[in-house]
Formats: structure tokens, sequence, C-alpha cells
């Protein structure tokens, strides 16, 4: 197994990853009670470019190559910078565990995608075989997107839920 078979998977499970925290930010944004106008566009853009990543992601793993490298690049970047106006527009109310989480994600993903444009201009062709990927990489990068993840999903609800006075309300389902 060489490097480029065992990381082959990263970019895809990462793009999910990401995906579920843009669009978990993005959908707290929207239905945050007392969210403004801005925090609510960036909300929805952010809810897109997530579903967008998970699709993309999928894609990527199903045909074993990485698809659309230009706009998995852009994607990554309008996620980023989407991100970031998320933070500035409502801090408060924005995980900062989760948008570093997100951020860090979309890195690994541009920089893929960016490394697939490098080598599609040096060549001059792009290669439309599929590229070996190994099970035990695709086990790795799952682990470490589960443990990244998890964290920054909780830490994004507990941003949406915080009051004004710095505390998070408990819910409790009692009789269900």
């Amino acid at each position: 197994m060489t490097a480029a078979t065992f990381t082959q998977s990263w970019p895809s499970v990462s793009a999910w990853g990401a995906g579920l925290i843009a669009a978990a930010l993005g959908a707290g944004a929207i239905v945050r009670p007392g969210s403004e106008a801005v925090a609510v566009g960036l909300g929805a853009g952010m809810v897109v470019l997530g579903l967008a990543a998970l699709a993309w992601g999928g894609a990527v793993l199903a045909t074993g190559r990485l698809l659309m490298p230009r706009a998995a690049l852009g994607g990554s970047l309008a996620t980023l910078v989407l991100t970031g106006a998320l933070m500035f527009a409502d801090p408060a109310h924005t995980s900062i565990l989760g948008a570093a989480a997100a951020s860090v994600l979309l890195v690994v993903v541009g920089a893929a995608a960016a490394g697939r444009l490098r080598r599609i201009r040096r060549d001059g062709t792009a290669d439309r075989s599929p590229q070996p990927m190994s099970v035990v990489g695709l086990l790795v990068a799952a682990a470490v997107i589960a443990v990244v993840v998890t964290p920054a999903l909780g830490a994004t609800q507990n941003a949406v839920l915080l009051r004004d006075d710095g505390t998070v309300p408990v819910i409790s389902h009692d009789g269900h």
C-alpha cells in the first residue's frame, strides 16, 4: 500500500465532515430566535455549500477520483469565507470549535483540489481512470472525522442555544 492509496479517500471524507459542520452552522444561524437578516443569509449560503460538499464527497468516493477540482476549490474557499463572515456577524452564537473544525477539513479538501489542478496543468490532460483506495485508509479517515466532527456538532448546538447570561439550557426528555 502506498501513501497515495492510503490517503486517496481523505478529501471525500473531509468534505463530508466539513459539509455536516457547515450545514449545522448555517442551520443554527437560520433558526436561532433573534437572528438578523445578515446571519440568516450567511446561514442559507452555508447550508447550500454544506449540502454540496456532502454530495461532492459521495461522488468522489463513488467514482474513485477527485471530480471537478475547480468547483471543489472554489466551494472550499467560499465556505471558508462564509464561515469567517458568520463568526464576525454573530460571534456569540457561532461555535468557534465548529468553525475551526470545518476550516481544517475545508483546507484538506481545497489542498487536494489544488493538487489535482496542478497535476492537470503539468500533464496537460485530466486522468479519467479511478484511483485505488485503501480500506484501511478509509477507516482511519472516517475515525478521524468522527473524532473531529462529533464534538464540533455538539458545540454548534450549544452556541445556538446560548442564552444572554452565558448559560446553555439543559434539554430533558422526561416522559419520552
